[in-house]
């Protein structure tokens, strides 16, 4: 069977399957592939010439006849069996996927299981591990669409997950190994550490090196601590991964009194690096899942934690290391996520310890600019004490509300203090990093909340003296007392005052609703009005302030106070709520509307006078975007506003108006003004959704300055300004959100298209016979034409114009501009069509509106035009198939195609001229017939519902060639495939009747739906016959 072996092997057929797979040209893979598809056929497409009995393809490399799938894919199984070449396995395996997803239902059964299951696929890959990634791949793939294909033949294949189990075998012996490991021997490991600690502090140990003894040991306790318990960590990168879920084993150990007392006598004695080790160890076990004790084991822990942690801040011991005092803060940090708020409060001593971290607290808050990435942890500590202190029992809280206001003064005069230090360049500007930034203030609001009302006691006690420091310079410097160094001060104190407004922004962003209390309302519109008065004072600086760190930090502040009050105070029923306004009143802002004013003014200075800041202009954008996106702005004031708004461009067009001579509009600077400004009007009315707004738009434009687009194309048609007033224009028609349906009795609709028409014609004009004088076509050229079908898209379809006025009362404007349209379609290539997506998609779309019903309403139509249109159509659904150009041309053909079908129903005496060229030229409905049916057959389109309305009409109107087409098919097949084809062929028209109602339709769609499936599920590819898909120009 496999007398061909040998060639296998030989030097001619590997070198080809190197040059297919890593050419040296595209030529040569080009013949390294027709070669390895003639050795090794798919029967999937038409190779070279061959008879309908199949009897083989001829100049086979290998010298045999390989005369069905299953043969050829005995070949791959060989060939992948014998070969060492990465390339010839994984062609080997691409085209077994192949033949397997093509000919499946051709293999007979005991083929298909010995492909997945049985001794050859399975086996091979269990036996070759080694392969390069790419050929496991390959084969990987294959081995998942035989399963897939195969999946509701044989239960066999659905054993998939006890087969696979077998390779991941070795995953489930690890599993097994680490929860023995777990349970037998990683206690046993860390009891030996634990003990050779206690023996280092306790001297009985003899070592050479004591720093690599305790290094290695602690390094050996922390990741005892840090093994998966219970294997649901997902990384262990991160520093705080959670509770540690030690097993139940643990529990005598760490229960031991011994236990605790054991790591923080090591960490008072050990120094640098080691404590900072010890300390580390300390976290992990502060994170012992709480469950591991019984109630009154987990009290004496507890107990022992918070006793340590007290030793280690009365004594300051080893604090003055930064690593040593980093650690520590994520100890006070870890030991409050793992036990509860009434856990900690109950415990005897409770109210010194508290004291205790307070004053720690406090001092590193002063001393913040040492251990910046320390001070997150106590935030987050004293955060989560506060957040749970709400809800706790009256007398619970005595202490902890003393200490909330000591805390808020300590951490806003901390970053009071050290402007000047930042802005000498001492230390790190934590201004630059907002994000963080914000993470620490969300915390610290629900500090400052807590004792609201003291919080805003030493606010104001730091804000007020700053804010008369600034005042006074600026009354100075508008009146030219000091010298240009100002700014130096100006900086200082606007950074001051950055740090501010940035923590009220926070208190206030703190609000929670429904729990903030009328009192805690009023603070918040008490805060509000100091940085409002302080906004309006620093709006009435006359010198130039657009540099400065600290004024850039002043704006960037500013921004996200008001982002925070809009969170909490803004919105449909904030004004409603809230009691804040009440405060607001006093300095002028009565309502919510008076508040957005001011802010919406305040980004609009920064839009204007920030340019250089990417900063402040993308987060003033961003909150103007949420102040928009936040409030419904319902007063319908568009006519006693609209004349207001308008007049800067009424002003301007008034001028252009007045200009008539190309010549003007030919200047730079007219250019500049008539683009800019039909930029502006285009965005104005793509924001226009009414009737009645854009009544009021209309009459206001038209006709007094339409004009101006005429002599605009006229004077630049070759130059991106023409393409901005095609898209105005093409605004200036969209019947979006039926805006255009004017009243029955107004003739606006009609004078619209009578402007569409003259400026088509005049783009037009200018445009079709142009050569081009660049390589990028589409941008010279073609995408004013397809800016031109898209606006007679949007004029036919948009149903505001009575067309048989025009040739009712004589008037050319229909006429001309469909002339045009005619002209500028037929400039354009059929391969330029097919090559830029955009203009093919307004082409389409222009063709399915043009050729429902206003195409057969024409007198006559150029033979031309007629000819490019009906080849356009077969191109689209040929070039197209899972598209929207595919959809709209078959919907252009159905149009056409049930037209013609309901005028040869009809006795007229003179035909339409549509039914005179269809008789003209005979090969037009076979072509697009082919075309349409080859798309159902050959393609896996998303349009299929699109593609049975016009071939039922095809049929129809040419049954001879519908017969001659499906007989031709079915010969063209493989002989095991030829009876499978002609009964679904036959089960497509039954119960079709030779009509076009629209139950014969849906009929037709559901057969044509259930023949493309049964195809389908057969696996069954057909291979096209050789037919002409040329048509007569």
């Amino acid at each position: 069977q496999y007398a061909c072996c040998s060639k296998f092997g030989s030097i001619s057929l590997y070198r080809r399957w190197t040059e297919l797979y890593s050419p040296k040209s595209q030529e040569q893979r080009s013949k390294a592939e027709k070669l390895l598809d003639n050795a090794f056929p798919t029967f999937s497409e038409t190779l070279s010439p061959r008879t309908n009995g199949s009897n083989g393809l001829p100049n086979n490399p290998l010298g045999i006849k390989i005369q069905s799938p299953t043969e050829s894919s005995m070949y791959c199984k060989w060939l992948l069996e014998n070969s060492t070449s990465p390339y010839a396995q994984l062609f080997a395996s691409a085209r077994l996927k192949s033949l397997v997803l093509d000919h499946y239902s051709m293999f007979t059964a005991k083929h298909k299981l010995e492909l997945s299951m049985g001794s050859f696929l399975f086996n091979y890959l269990a036996l070759h591990p080694d392969y390069q990634p790419f050929v496991l791949s390959s084969l990987a793939q294959l081995f998942a669409t035989i399963t897939k294909v195969g999946w509701f033949e044989d239960d066999e294949f659905k054993n998939i997950t006890n087969d696979v189990s077998n390779f991941i075998q070795s995953t489930v012996d690890h599993r097994i190994v680490a929860i023995g490991f777990r349970d037998s021997e990683l206690l046993d490991i860390f009891r030996l550490g634990f003990v050779v600690l206690r023996q280092i502090l306790n001297g009985e140990m003899v070592y050479t090196s004591e720093r690599k003894l305790k290094e290695y040991c602690l390094t050996l306790l922390r990741n005892c601590f840090a093994f998966d318990f219970i294997g649901t960590t997902p990384d262990e990168s991160g520093e705080d991964v959670g509770s540690i879920q030690v097993t139940s084993s643990w529990r005598s150990t760490i229960e031991d009194p011994t236990f605790l007392q054991t790591f923080f006598e090591a960490y008072k004695r050990f120094q640098p690096p080691h404590s900072s080790q010890v300390m580390e160890v300390l976290v992990q076990i502060s994170s012992i899942r709480r469950s591991l004790f019984n109630e009154e084991e987990r009290s004496k822990f507890l107990h022992a934690l918070m006793q340590g942690i007290s030793e280690i801040i009365i004594g300051s011991i080893g604090l003055s290391d930064l690593n040593n005092y980093h650690e520590f803060c994520r100890l006070l940090s870890r030991f409050r996520s793992t036990y509860q708020w009434n856990e900690i409060t109950e415990k005897s001593g409770f109210s010194d310890w508290i004291d205790f971290v307070a004053d720690f607290t406090i001092k590193g808050f002063n001393s913040w600019q040492f251990v910046p990435n320390s001070i997150q942890y106590l935030l987050a500590f004293w955060s989560k004490m506060y957040s749970y202190a709400g809800n706790a029992r009256p007398g619970s809280t005595n202490k902890l509300d003393i200490i909330s206001s000591k805390l808020t003064a300590a951490y806003i005069s901390s970053k009071i203090q050290s402007v000047e230090q930042i802005l000498d360049g001492s230390i790190d500007d934590p201004l630059e990093n907002e994000d963080a930034l914000v993470d620490d203030l969300e915390m610290f609001s629900n500090i400052a909340r807590y004792k609201y009302d003291e919080s805003q006691t030493s606010i104001d006690n730091i804000f007020q003296p700053i804010f008369n420091q600034y005042k006074e310079l600026y009354t100075q410097v508008n009146a030219g007392i000091v010298n240009s160094s100002y700014t130096q001060f100006f900086d200082t104190i606007e950074t001051k005052f950055a740090w501010l407004m940035y923590m009220i922004g926070g208190m206030i962003g703190g609000r929670q609703t429904y729990i903030s209390s009328e009192e805690q309302d009023l603070i918040d519109g008490e805060l509000t009005c100091q940085i409002l008065q302080l906004m309006n004072m620093n709006e009435q600086w006359n010198a130039p302030r657009t540099s400065g760190s600290g004024y850039e930090k002043f704006e960037l502040a500013l921004v996200y106070f008001f982002q925070q009050f809009r969170k909490s105070y803004i919105g449909e029923s904030a004004q409603r709520v809230s009691k804040v306004y009440s405060k607001l009143s006093d300095i002028g802002y009565n309502d919510q509307s008076m508040l957005l004013n001011a802010i919406i003014q305040r980004i609009a200075k920064n839009l204007e006078g920030w340019g250089h800041s990417s900063k402040i202009i993308q987060r003033s954008v961003s909150l103007f975007n949420d102040l928009a996106g936040g409030i419904l702005f319902a007063e319908d004031n568009v006519e006693r506003d609209f004349e207001d708004f308008v007049k800067p461009w009424d002003i301007t067009l008034t001028e252009l108006g007045t200009f008539n001579s190309l010549n003007v509009f030919r200047q730079p600077a007219v250019k500049a003004t008539i683009s800019g400004i039909f930029r502006d009007l285009r965005g104005f009315l793509s924001a226009i959704q009414s009737k009645k707004n854009f009544l009021v738009f209309f009459e206001w434009f038209y006709p007094h300055y339409v004009p101006i687009l005429y002599h605009s194309l006229e004077a630049w048609d070759n130059d991106p300004l023409a393409i901005t007033i095609l898209k105005f224009f093409l605004e200036f028609v969209s019947n979006r959100s039926q805006r255009l349906n004017f009243d029955i009795s107004s003739p606006n609709g009609i004078l619209l298209f009578r402007e569409t028409s003259k400026v088509i014609s005049t783009y037009g004009r200018q445009i079709i016979g142009r050569p081009f004088n660049s390589q990028d076509k589409y941008a010279e050229k073609y995408k004013g034409i397809s800016i031109c079908f898209n606006i007679l898209t949007k004029s036919f379809a948009g149903r505001y114009v009575n067309f048989g006025v025009f040739e009712l009362y004589g008037d050319k404007a229909l006429e001309i501009v469909l002339n045009t349209s005619f002209e500028m379609m037929l400039c354009v290539p059929f391969d330029d069509i097919l090559m830029y997506p955009k203009l093919s998609k307004t082409f389409y779309e222009w063709l399915d509106t043009f050729t429902n019903g206003h195409m057969m309403a024409l007198h006559n139509m150029d033979s031309n035009a007629f000819l490019y249109i009906m080849r356009a159509l077969a191109e689209g659904i040929q070039h197209f198939p899972h598209g929207s150009q595919c959809a709209a041309a078959c919907s252009a053909i159905d149009h056409i195609c049930t037209f013609v079908i309901q005028q040869s129903a009809k006795q007229k005496p003179k035909r339409h001229w549509l039914l005179s060229y269809l008789t003209q030229y005979p090969n037009i409905l076979p072509y697009l017939f082919t075309a349409n049916f080859s798309a159902v057959l050959f393609e896996e389109s998303q349009n299929q519902w699109s593609l049975s309305r016009p071939l039922l009409c095809l049929i129809l109107l040419n049954p001879d060639y519908w017969e001659q087409y499906t007989r031709n098919l079915v010969l063209y097949q493989l002989l095991e495939r030829r009876d499978v084809l002609a009964k679904a062929l036959t089960s497509l028209m039954q119960d079709v009747e030779f009509n076009l109602i629209s139950k014969n339709r849906d009929r037709f769609t559901q057969n044509l739906s259930t023949f493309k499936r049964e195809l389908t599920n057969d696996n069954v590819i057909l291979v096209a016959p050789p037919m002409d898909m040329k048509m007569t120009m």
